[in-house]
């Protein structure tokens, strides 16, 4: 009797536990299961590519939730980590040559939305580097444009110069399809700067978020652990100090970027760079203000002024 009993208990202890395990739930009562640990999500931007995600941290009611990080101003980061840095992440330093990447170009338009009226990324970013390229050469620098407005080098040109200067590259992503991407624009601006160091680079784009179309306003970027990660950060801090001045009522978010979710266009540079999306073609207020020759004047004039700050206060 006793041992009929003791099975009894035991077998009800059995089917509360099991019970138990199948009732988990959340604070609301819903049903829940244990998700697997993710990386945190930094924002991707198309900026040579196609579409970036991103998670935003602002409230619903000025950025998009954590469920709406799409942009179309994207880049994966589908790169391995940094190889280790055989360059002179000094040789930025005494140069005056100002690199300027206008993102997107020929085989790749970049973003667009209905507010552009059919203008693409790749034709805003163009002109907008030519005005900041004529302000900088009115303060003395020499600016340097890492692509024509319909020239670029070819891969056998890269893959060339590359060899000659003994770089590392990912020669597997180097692709002959008349798209000058993030990689290989970066590897080219590499190129350049070897040859003949330049101060920094800075790479223009228009953003895109189309399932949150309220969302505007100017977005910087640079990386966190890269050879110029430091003066990066304070050529970035120099920009966001000149564009909220200039622009005291605009949205504007500053983020460096961990390497491995970072850029590709900040973080396989050689050189202080900063990835600059100026505003929102998905946005409608930001899109007429992109059409806009006194904005575009006043926007430019503030990166000039930011560029020369910071060279004229670099170690």
């Amino acid at each position: 009797m006793k041992k009929a009993f003791l099975s009894v208990l035991i077998v009800t202890a059995a089917l509360l536990l099991f019970s138990c395990t199948l009732s988990v739930t959340d604070d609301t009562g819903s049903r829940t299961e244990a998700a697997p640990e993710t990386s945190e999500t930094i924002p991707a931007t198309q900026t040579e590519t196609g579409t970036e995600a991103r998670t935003e941290k602002e409230t619903a009611t000025e950025e998009p939730s954590d469920t709406e990080t799409e942009t179309a101003d994207s880049e994966e980061a589908t790169l391995p980590g940094p190889p280790e840095i055989d360059y002179d992440v000094n040789a930025h330093l005494g140069s005056n040559r100002v690199l300027i990447d206008a993102g997107h170009g020929f085989a790749d338009p970049g973003c667009t939305s209905d507010f552009l009226n059919g203008v693409y990324e790749s034709q805003i970013t163009y002109e907008m580097a030519s005005l900041l390229a004529n302000k900088l050469a009115e303060k003395g620098y020499e600016p340097v444009m890492l692509r024509g407005e319909d020239s670029f080098p070819s891969i056998s040109e890269i893959r060339a110069a590359v060899a000659e200067l003994g770089m590392f590259s990912r020669d597997d992503v180097l692709n002959e399809n008349n798209i000058f991407d993030a990689y290989e624009r970066t590897l080219w601006g590499n190129v350049i700067h070897r040859r003949n160091p330049v101060a920094l680079m800075i790479s223009l784009h228009i953003n895109a978020l189309p399932s949150a179309d309220y969302v505007r306003g100017t977005e910087l970027y640079y990386t966190v652990d890269n050879g110029c990660a430091e003066p990066s950060a304070r050529l970035t801090a120099f920009i966001e100090t000149k564009l909220k001045t200039a622009f005291p009522d605009t949205r504007l978010r500053t983020e460096g970027c961990v390497w491995n979710d970072s850029f590709i266009v900040t973080k396989w540079t050689e050189m202080p760079s900063v990835l600059v999306e100026m505003a929102y073609a998905t946005n409608e207020d930001d899109a007429k203000l992109i059409f806009d020759d006194g904005w575009r004047d006043k926007y430019v004039t503030a990166l000039a002024e930011a560029i020369d700050s910071y060279i004229g206060t670099r170690g």
